[in-house]
């Protein structure tokens, strides 16, 4: 089977600058032992702890620093997987390109799920992001195969803004005590609020990126002009 090419990786975060400049650093000092496979299963084990930590918050607000503290694990293990197969030049495209949308989808369920059995978020408002998110991931894949882009960030955010956003929206929930709002007659969490505005942002990036696709794509393919004959 003919190898698989690398994507053009579209990155444009505004920690980019950073990650690109740190993870080759971290990735280089690795051990031999270390592989990529086994970085993904360590984002993969950090995203249950985000979703154990919000759960068990249900008897101590406290418990919400262990899902900060994984959220960081998780990003160590799924932004250096990648980078680790590039700097000892050990890529997999296909295989690596599968693996780490699965374990996305994958990490995303626990986390999300965590919030909603959790007191900090209604499990509708969780299952609203999950489907923004599933959403952005599904367009994120139809660029990479009409286009061969690996488009992977929008309006200059990625998955590291959303994980410092998650780090610092935990931090607000536990100095105010996680405090209640009543809105229409519902009592809603400080995160149900945040939740239902990030679930109607990614709706509307989606919406506008999608358009913005379909409109490059029909410059990019447009419609063949019939034959005389015809």
């Amino acid at each position: 089977m003919e190898r698989a090419q690398a994507k053009k990786r579209i990155n444009d975060i505004f920690f980019g600058r950073f990650e690109r400049w740190a993870l080759p650093r971290i990735a280089k000092r690795l051990p031999r032992w270390m592989t990529p496979d086994k970085l993904t299963l360590i984002g993969i084990f950090a995203a249950l702890g985000v979703g154990v930590g919000y759960w068990l918050t249900r008897f101590d607000l406290n418990w919400i620093w262990l899902s900060s503290f994984m959220i960081v694990l998780n990003w160590y293990g799924d932004s250096l997987d990648g980078t680790l197969a590039r700097v000892r030049n050990i890529r997999r495209e296909r295989y690596g390109f599968y693996v780490d949308h699965q374990s996305d989808a994958i990490s995303t369920l626990l986390v999300l799920g965590g919030l909603g059995f959790s007191p900090l978020m209604h499990m509708p408002v969780a299952m609203a992001l999950v489907i923004g998110y599933f959403l952005m991931m599904i367009m994120v894949n139809l660029i990479t195969i009409v286009r061969d882009e690996f488009k992977i960030s929008f309006g200059g955010l990625g998955p590291t803004e959303a994980r410092a956003i998650i780090i610092a929206g935990n931090t607000v929930v536990w100095a105010t005590g996680n405090p209640q709002y009543v809105i229409d007659g519902r009592s809603l969490a400080l995160y149900d609020i945040i939740g239902i505005a990030a679930a109607g942002l990614l709706l509307l990036i989606y919406t506008f990126a999608s358009l913005k696709e379909r409109a490059l794509l029909a410059k990019l393919d447009p419609t063949p002009q019939p034959s005389p004959e015809q």
